[in-house]
């Protein structure tokens, strides 16, 4: 029995030293002073807070979610790119989807913000989840395009989503790929 009280005891000067107690409006109320084992086994408990009952903590519905650099999804969008992309409809849908992503925007499709698990480790070896993966949507742009002087064949459309992507590692390097996967070219903001 003493056992039982002892570790009850030990549990509760454990949660009273230990937890911060918080207003439910965000506002932070102050600890309570740690109190003595010695004062809880003796049954001297006065002073201690009281937490609000359940009913009364008030939580928000839902809290606004920014998807940005910040929050490690996409670089700042810029005017520009180097290498040179020589496709203007290429660089204005590009810099509209890194705006989107960094905005927190509602992308078309469900696979849009999941992680690109780099099977074919043409990127960089990096942890799993540092990647992200964008569907790119060009409109009727050319089915080649020319990136720091190099070209390359745009594959064909397999799907709505078509066969281009951006792929976002660690919410700073951009890398486009014109070819579902087969060419990776990074690809930097420039302001």
């Amino acid at each position: 029995m003493m056992k039982k009280m002892f570790r009850l005891a030990a549990m509760l000067a454990l949660l009273v030293n230990s937890a911060p107690i918080f207003a439910a409006e965000t506002a932070v109320k102050t600890a309570p002073a740690p109190v003595a084992l010695g004062e809880l086994l003796s049954g001297s408990l006065s002073g201690l807070a009281v937490l609000p009952a359940p009913e009364e903590i008030k939580i928000p519905e839902a809290l606004p979610v920014r998807q940005d650099k910040a929050a490690g999804m996409a670089p700042k969008p810029g005017k520009d790119f180097t290498p040179v992309v020589q496709d203007k409809a290429r660089i204005k849908a590009i810099m509209q989807l890194v705006s989107d992503i960094y905005n927190g925007k509602p992308l078309p499709y469900s696979q849009d913000g999941t992680t690109f698990k780099n099977k074919e480790g043409k990127l960089p070896a990096q942890p799993a989840g540092f990647y992200k993966e964008y569907t790119l949507l060009t409109g009727s742009a050319p089915h080649t395009v020319t990136i720091g002087g190099t070209t390359y064949q745009v594959a064909p459309d397999l799907s709505a989503r078509g066969s281009e992507r951006v792929i976002i590692g660690g919410g700073e390097k951009i890398y486009y790929t014109p070819d579902h996967y087969a060419n990776f070219i990074l690809l930097t903001v420039v302001y």
